[in-house]
């Protein structure tokens, strides 16, 4: 939850009713922050790759005709995962929040927002691999002209992970199942 709050935020907390409201709204900002990071690293990534495309392309020139008539062919499979990678962040991103009206049948209280949080802290340490590894081939691919194409494995394995977080993020939020800890994979 964040720490830093305004004087008159501080002399509101105090007000019976408002405490619980604002703490939530906390949680809720912090979620929001969260989110955005592992969004950020996944963007990230992808401008890696789209970047590791072009470096390929320049350096091989002519001979990038023969690489495009291999079957998988690795040049189509950056790209692909690099525009699979920007959507997902963009999913991550705009996650719901956890706001619930005041009247809805389905209210998120504090646990909940809590729970949410832990939910999406298991993406980081997957975004993280996703990051360092588009990086490596983006490394690659300016200093050898191509890649180790095996990378691309490590960061689809994550990226399934991630996806399968957020159906269980939003399994969990609009009342599924609970979901345990061993459930989230571990980072």
């Amino acid at each position: 939850m964040s720490t830093r709050l305004g004087w008159i935020e501080k002399a509101m907390m105090l007000v019976p009713g408002y405490r619980g409201y604002k703490k939530r709204e906390l949680l809720r900002e912090d979620d929001r922050l969260i989110r955005r990071y592992v969004a950020d690293l996944l963007r990230e990534a992808s401008s890696n790759l789209q970047k590791a495309v072009s470096e390929i392309t320049q350096k091989l020139g002519s001979q990038l005709v023969n690489i495009t008539q291999i079957p998988g062919n690795p040049i189509q499979q950056l790209e692909a995962v690099a525009s699979r990678l920007y959507s997902i962040a963009g999913e991550v991103e705009h996650l719901e929040m956890g706001y619930q009206p005041k009247f809805d049948r389905l209210t998120v209280e504090e646990p909940e927002l809590r729970k949410l949080m832990e939910i999406d802290n298991a993406m980081i340490g997957y975004a993280n691999v996703i990051k360092e590894t588009s990086k490596q081939i983006l490394d690659q691919a300016r200093a050898q002209g191509w890649f180790d194409t095996r990378l691309i494995i490590t960061i689809l394995q994550s990226l399934d992970e991630i996806e399968k977080i957020i159906s269980e993020r939003r399994r969990f939020l609009h009342g599924g199942e609970p979901v345990t800890k061993g459930e989230l994979g571990t980072f």
